[in-house]
């Protein structure tokens, strides 16, 4: 397993704890029937990989009457013949010689006969080579293969006895066999088996969202309602602090880790890069920890030729728009959304000057590609790194990887215009969330711990839940429940603990309505926040406590 899982990465696996819990959940599936099929969904280097090599070590550990099969689709894919042989190669070599060796003599079709046999495979040995005969044939019968292939795992589990856990890693590049002749209805020969392997789980994973979700979400494709969604998130700021703390020497100041988490959107990726850079300016250049070396840090690897956050930033853009008509166009609209969020199709085709059929197309090409993502007519970055990549690389701002502080002043400002501006945009999309959170009050009772409060609080019925703003503007209130019982709602989602001033604030405007007041604040509350809120039946909710009532009502 060390081939393929070295003990570095396993000693920078950090936290995914829910997301190995809801593995091995389904994996009982697999154990006690019916078999449930898994896929993974997330961004690019948000670490599904690194997950799905943890799982595979912990079930070795835990479990020896499954073996597990890694495939990296990327890789077996380039042609129907190689994906045959790469598909039952690997099954061959996973369950023989579980990772500890060499991959290649099995992906080799001159050599893969004896290396089964040199380990042991004798009975597969018998069941390859009807496929070994059929890739010698100067045009082999390529339906013939796939159903050959596909039919293999459920061959394989009856010869070793043995339940298989099937990890296909960037499954949807499966479509490239779409594009040879006799191979079009692939996924329609893989379903047709996938139904009758009771013994065998699959557990596909994807780069490319928009592809994987069409593959198994749209109902005309042959693997709809066949696989049960988990989504691979950043990290929070916990395990932003833990995998930070394992790539530097010694710990930085506590207050320095939600920078970390804010400017890298707990992407693990950028955690590592921000991080290395950070450690490099501290242990090299001598420079102490500080807000400011954060920032340069994560400048100068986003904005640097040659910076990990650079280079992977030009790479997803690249690979991203290589095959796009329209190129131009596109790069026109990927500007306008990285200097201005949230814009419609309309909106973005006035400053494009086209019409908006036109913008809809660049940006429903946009979105299948996952550079941007649509929200109630609206469209936003998937990335907001990438954002900022583009932002200012496209528009040819870029600096050395030597960049002094001194030299970076005015970038800093843009950069915390931008991420500040960007979190305003994610306030306005949450106090739009918690006022449709409480019309579902219905007088369910919730834990005190929820509301830091000292008794049980009952949720009223509201008749009405809306926001409002004074006629002169001066006056802001996020949201406003009218029924039998008044309450007023402050909503502050930024990186920072509301204090004490906020809710004097709040709660002289619930005075003045004889009303309750509800104060949520992402980041939590200062110390005299919270004593202020004890002494003046505030109720108060941190983003947890937020998500804790959001399941008990919901």
């Amino acid at each position: 397993m060390n081939f393929y899982y070295p003990s570095d990465q396993q000693a920078f696996f950090t936290n995914r704890r829910q997301e190995l819990a809801t593995l091995f959940h389904y994996h009982q599936s697999l154990i006690n029937g019916p078999v449930e099929h898994l896929a993974l969904f997330g961004l690019r280097r948000i670490g599904k990989t690194l997950l799905l090599k943890e799982f595979m070590r912990q079930l070795r550990v835990s479990n020896s009457i499954v073996q597990v099969v890694f495939l990296d689709f990327s890789i077996l894919c380039s042609s129907p013949e190689n994906f045959t042989l790469g598909f039952v190669g690997s099954i061959c070599y996973w369950l023989l010689e579980d990772g500890k060796t060499d991959l290649e003599p099995f992906l080799n079709p001159a050599t893969l006969g004896s290396a089964v046999l040199r380990a042991g495979g004798d009975k597969l040995y018998d069941e390859i080579q009807p496929i070994l005969q059929e890739l010698q044939r100067a045009r082999p019968d390529r339906q013939a293969l796939l159903r050959q292939a596909f039919r293999f795992p459920r061959q394989a589990v009856q010869i070793q006895e043995k339940k298989l856990v099937l990890i296909c890693d960037e499954f949807q590049e499966i479509r490239t066999l779409e594009n040879y002749p006799n191979s079009q209805n692939v996924i329609a020969l893989l379903r047709a088996e996938l139904q009758s392997q009771s013994d065998v789980q699959y557990i596909l994973a994807g780069s490319a969202i928009s592809v994987l979700a069409g593959l198994l979400s749209h109902p005309d494709s042959p693997l709809f309602a066949q696989f049960t969604r988990i989504s691979v998130v950043p990290f929070d700021r916990e395990s932003t602090q833990e995998l930070a703390n394992k790539l530097l020497s010694e710990p930085i100041q506590t207050d320095l880790y939600p920078l970390l988490h804010s400017l890298t959107w707990g992407h693990p990726f950028y955690i590592t890069a921000v991080t290395r850079r950070m450690s490099y300016l501290m242990d090299v250049v001598q420079r102490p920890p500080s807000v400011d070396l954060v920032k340069q840090a994560f400048l100068v690897e986003t904005l640097s030729p040659g910076g990990r956050i650079y280079d992977f930033s030009q790479y997803v853009y690249d690979l991203s728009l290589q095959k796009a008509t329209g190129y131009g166009a596109l790069k026109s609209v990927l500007q306008i959304l990285s200097q201005e969020e949230g814009l419609s199709a309309s909106e973005v085709a006035r400053q494009l000057r086209v019409t908006a059929g036109s913008a809809s197309d660049y940006l429903r090409w946009l979105c299948e590609v996952d550079l941007v993502v649509e929200k109630d007519k609206a469209y936003y970055f998937r990335d907001q790194v990438l954002r900022f990549w583009v932002g200012n690389v496209i528009k040819g701002i870029e600096i050395s990887l030597s960049a002094e502080p001194v030299d970076l002043k005015r970038l800093i400002l843009r950069l915390d215009q931008q991420f500040q501006r960007v979190s305003e945009e994610l306030g306005d999309a949450k106090e739009s969330w918690v006022r449709e959170l409480m019309r579902q009050f219905n007088g369910q009772v919730i834990p005190a711990l929820v509301f830091h409060h000292q008794d049980m609080v009952k949720l009223p019925i509201f008749q009405e839940v809306k926001d409002e703003i004074s006629a002169d503007g001066q006056i802001e209130l996020d949201a406003i429940g009218e029924g039998l019982e008044h309450w007023v709602v402050e909503v502050k989602w930024r990186n920072k603990r509301a204090g004490s001033k906020e809710l004097e604030k709040l709660h002289k405007h619930a005075l003045e309505r004889n009303a309750r007041a509800w104060f949520v604040s992402r980041s939590g509350f200062s110390t005299d926040a919270i004593q202020y809120a004890r002494e003046n039946e505030i109720l108060i909710t941190d983003k947890n406590d937020l998500e804790v009532l959001r399941k008990l009502i919901l």
